[in-house]
């Protein structure tokens, strides 16, 4: 043992010092969506939701459907996007007639899904889950 200790005490090693760290730029990372832009949010109750669309640049065509299930019934409720509407779309968890809704209770697997067609042809879905 004494003698393992002394090896280390006569054959003292050179001590170098740690290089300078050059980090390399962070490159510019800029995300491009294909589709209509969209808004989704919760109405201040949370009785349902509102969609905004925008750059309908290279869209032909899109439609939203809203999906969910009430006390165990499957519900749901759509539309179709319409060119250059910017307007907001209010998606209620009700069912409406004769302008009297009536809203859902106990609302489970809400989805949202949003459909876009480009000019190109090219489909793009926007799935959303939503926990109500």
């Amino acid at each position: 043992m004494v003698l393992f200790l002394s090896f280390f005490a006569l054959a003292p090693e050179k001590a170098y010092a740690a290089k300078t760290r050059v980090r390399k730029p962070k490159q510019q990372v800029v995300y491009v969506s294909k589709g209509v832009k969209s808004s989704v949010r919760f109405r201040s109750d949370r009785l349902g939701i509102l969609l905004n669309f925008s750059n309908f640049d290279n869209l032909e065509s899109g439609s939203y459907q809203l999906v969910y299930e009430a006390d165990g019934v499957p519900q749901g409720a759509g539309g179709s996007i319409i060119l250059g509407d910017t307007g907001v779309k209010e998606l209620l968890f009700a069912t409406c007639s004769g302008g009297v809704c009536t809203f859902h209770q106990n609302i489970t697997n809400a989805r949202l899904s949003i459909i876009s067609v480009l000019k190109d042809g090219t489909t793009v879905l926007k799935p959303y889950r939503l926990k109500v």
